[in-house]
């Protein structure tokens, strides 16, 4: 008796100090594993990286071929849009299926949240047959007592039905204390080395 309680004590001690590496269902579209296939079918596709940023107004355009780490790195500010599977996210968010885009032929899949959340919205893009994603659209808003940033994202998917990124955008403000607001926005485009 003194050992099965030993072992079930033991148990949960162990299970208690794992908590942090606990999995939890991803009820939402899961963008981790998204930017992770992302990531791997731009790298064997070549591509180069395109990229025009604007910082108050003054501009700046490279273009370059990233390696993994690179292109991790820039496809990284997506990861964010993750925060809604959060298990404190559980049901927050409304799905609708079927909406029509007023500016495009393209349908509209939304996740609306009825609760406070740096992401309350996500619009996935679909072709009429909904069969080809488009584009995904969301907005980040973070602040706390050092700062605040508020992010729009836009990615962008090829025409060809590849299901790779054709490129993406960001726009935003970030305040910080003690210093001036700043505007940003990122203009990337991948173009393939295959052929």
């Amino acid at each position: 008796m003194i050992r099965i309680l030993l072992l079930l004590l033991g148990g949960v001690f162990l299970f208690s100090c794992n908590r942090t590496n606990l999995k939890y269902d991803k009820p939402y579209t899961d963008f981790d594993s998204l930017i992770n296939i992302q990531v791997q079918g731009l790298l064997y596709a070549k591509v180069t990286i395109n990229k025009t940023s604007f910082i108050n107004g003054n501009s700046d355009s490279t273009s370059f071929v990233p390696d993994s780490l690179k292109l991790a790195n820039e496809l990284d500010i997506f990861r964010q849009i993750d925060l809604i599977n959060k298990p404190l996210y559980l049901r927050a968010y409304e799905i609708k299926e079927g909406e029509k885009d007023t500016k495009s032929n393209l349908l509209i899949r939304s996740y609306t949240t009825r609760l406070p959340s740096p992401v309350p919205f996500v619009k996935f893009y679909f072709t009429p047959s909904g069969r080809e994603l488009k584009k995904i659209e969301t907005v980040f808003h973070e602040e706390n007592t050092l700062y605040s940033t508020k992010r729009n994202l836009i990615l962008k998917f090829e025409d060809n039905g590849s299901r790779l990124l054709s490129g993406y955008h960001v726009e935003g403000v970030q305040k910080m204390i003690l210093s001036d607001t700043v505007s940003f926005s990122v203009d990337v485009s991948f173009s393939s080395g295959k052929h």
